[in-house]
């Protein structure tokens, strides 16, 4: 096998979907690096021949390539979440009742209000005693 046969190889088995299917399936991903080590085990030795013929500083570019990618994800997850705080607030602005309710602080409420709420429902209940009582 040569060295080209090897790195396709690699790289097929290696692709985001397997990789995103296995992740749904419930594996973590340190046994994931695991079978896919034991499973490639020969083409990982003419890879790592590769790298020792070319050039041992192409592990340290990749990993901080996989950080740039951690990074960059990372970034989108804060701005879709701020997205959804933000699209969140846009349609309790937009919903009046939902706003009201936001806005609604029943202890301010009965600080204000209470006294003239009483009042008033007991009037209300007069009202209604004496419109029975009326018509009875």
């Amino acid at each position: 096998m040569n060295n080209y046969e090897a790195l396709n190889i690699l790289n097929e088995s290696w692709s985001k979907q397997i990789l995103i299917e296995k992740i749904k399936r419930g594996q973590n991903s340190k046994k994931i690096a695991h079978d896919f080590v034991n499973e490639n085990k020969t083409n990982i030795d003419v890879l790592i021949d590769l790298l020792n013929q070319k050039d041992n500083d192409i592990l340290i570019y990749m990993e901080a390539m996989a950080n740039c990618e951690l990074n960059l994800i990372n970034e989108l997850k804060e701005k879709v979440s701020k997205s959804n705080i933000t699209n969140t607030e846009n349609i309790n602005d937009v919903n009046p009742i939902a706003r009201i309710y936001n806005e609604f602080q029943l202890s301010l409420f009965m600080k204000k209000w209470s006294n003239q709420f009483v009042i008033g429902i007991l009037i209300m209940i007069s009202i209604i005693s004496l419109t029975k009582q009326a018509w009875a």
